[in-house]
């Protein structure tokens, strides 16, 4: 496997030379952001991996692995994946637990936008798998046609990294 390190570019934004694959993602899952910031105190409970929304909208956090063409190594974007009140149950139950990748995958929903390069991404069908000593959990699509299950199973480019890095990071806007 190739060291991580080799990988670096030069940021059209800022300029500046960046060592090794950025890690992106969403501080919460998409239901969030749809309710008004006023009621998030009373309706919301939220960690860096876990998420509660009215007492019935359960949600993990974990990392959609997307290979990179060419290269031994993946692009990590942190989402967040619905899961039915036992298999959150079940999550919490483990999440301490430093062997837990024996435990059969969760069935979620993806509930995240990787936007604007894969609309449409909320509501794809996963899987969850839990991974041991405190790493997050890996989030495998169901395979479709939809671009981002694709780029799953087929890999995205160094090209479209730095363009979502350059977007998620700068604000730049998708060519």
């Amino acid at each position: 496997m190739l060291d991580i390190s080799t990988f670096e570019f030069k940021c059209s934004c800022c300029d500046e030379i960046h060592v090794g694959i950025p890690s992106l993602g969403s501080k919460a899952p998409n239901y969030y952001f749809s309710i008004p910031e006023e009621e998030i105190e009373e309706r919301v409970f939220l960690t860096s991996d876990t998420c509660v929304i009215d007492d019935e909208h359960f949600f993990i956090r974990g990392c959609l692995e997307l290979p990179l063409i060419g290269r031994d190594d993946f692009f990590s974007f942190g989402a967040w994946v619905s899961l039915s009140e036992e298999n959150f149950e079940k999550f919490e139950s483990l999440f301490d637990n430093q062997q837990r990748n024996h435990t059969k995958p969760m069935y979620g929903w993806f509930s995240s936008w990787v936007w604007p390069f894969y609309e449409g991404s909320e509501n794809i069908r996963s899987r969850i798998h839990l991974r041991n000593s405190g790493i997050r959990p890996l989030i495998e699509l169901e395979r479709t046609e939809h671009p981002l299950s694709r780029a799953q199973t087929e890999g995205i480019s160094t090209e479209q990294v730095i363009e979502m890095y350059e977007h998620y990071v700068h604000g730049k806007k998708k060519a």
